[in-house]
């Protein structure tokens, strides 16, 4: 399929008179139509453009908001994910993060969900033309979606061999966290954040690992940090690292915010459990 090029000149004083100012990342609309994609061509040409609308409840703004208010620059355009909806047992555990690539969006329906796999470019003109509906009532709620964006596109690729080693620690922190009851879920409960730090770096022939747990002063926790030190001691020895991988001198540390420094935030990455600080 031949693609035209009809938005490439377009006057500037027109996109400047687009009225979407008043939409933010996190916004969307129920009456787009669908989601459009391009897939392998069946009849010779380069490829088709087809629009799904069967399983897309919407679609959602994840540019910035300071790009989709900006009519100036070449910012012609805003990023768009479709709104689906999951299965009911999906619900929860999409809501706690465990699916990283969909993102709770508040005033949706309960199992509607911004799917953060596909993404398509739209023509602010056409948003003006929307119906748009607030996505979020609340700063933290917009900025946790924002932080699932940063999660799906900016998360570190720790490497697979390291990623399978964790897989035992992942699950015990899984299946314990969420358990009332559980003093090993009350652990888990108790830190907002596990980083890894890896020395001299990740891409060395050989690295040394420390775990970081984060406490969040302004978190209660529910049981004593002696308790979480106990727990972190047992559960990674479950940890058999492939070669390459050894432990630190001191394997992990439990520290509070206030108690790391930003080079030592900075010197670590964070692992992929959001659910911690859900």
């Amino acid at each position: 399929m031949k693609m035209g090029s009809m938005y490439d000149n377009l006057n500037s004083d027109r996109i400047d008179s687009v009225p979407i100012s008043n939409w933010q990342q996190g916004d969307f609309t129920l009456d787009a139509g669908g989601f459009f994609y391009g897939q392998e061509s069946i009849t010779g040409e380069q490829f088709d453009v087809l629009m799904q609308t069967e399983g897309v409840a919407g679609l959602i703004v994840v540019s910035q908001t300071c790009e989709i208010v900006r009519s100036s620059g070449g910012r012609h355009y805003v990023a768009v994910c479709p709104l689906i909806e999951v299965k009911e047992n999906e619900v929860v555990p999409t809501e706690k993060g465990m699916r990283p690539y969909l993102a709770y969006v508040e005033n949706t329906d309960s199992n509607v969900f911004a799917d953060l796999r596909r993404l398509m470019s739209v023509h602010k003109d056409l948003v003006a033309k929307w119906n748009r509906c607030s996505g979020f009532t609340t700063e933290s709620k917009r900025l946790r979606f924002a932080a699932a964006l940063e999660r799906k596109f900016g998360q570190f690729a720790f490497p697979d061999e390291f990623n399978h080693a964790i897989e035992t620690f992942r699950k015990r922190i899984w299946k314990k966290h969420d358990k009332s009851g559980s003093k090993i879920g009350a652990v888990y409960r108790s830190i907002r954040e596990i980083r890894f730090r890896a020395l001299p770096a990740w891409d060395s022939q050989h690295r040394e690992i420390t775990v970081i747990a984060i406490l969040d002063n302004t978190f209660e926790l529910e049981v004593s940090k002696q308790e979480i030190i106990e727990e972190l001691n047992w559960s990674l020895e479950t940890i058999s690292w492939p070669v390459g991988y050894n432990w630190s001198k001191m394997k992990f540390q439990v520290v509070s915010t206030d108690q790391l420094s930003v080079s030592e935030y900075l010197s670590c990455i964070r692992g992929d459990f959001d659910y911690l600080s859900y």
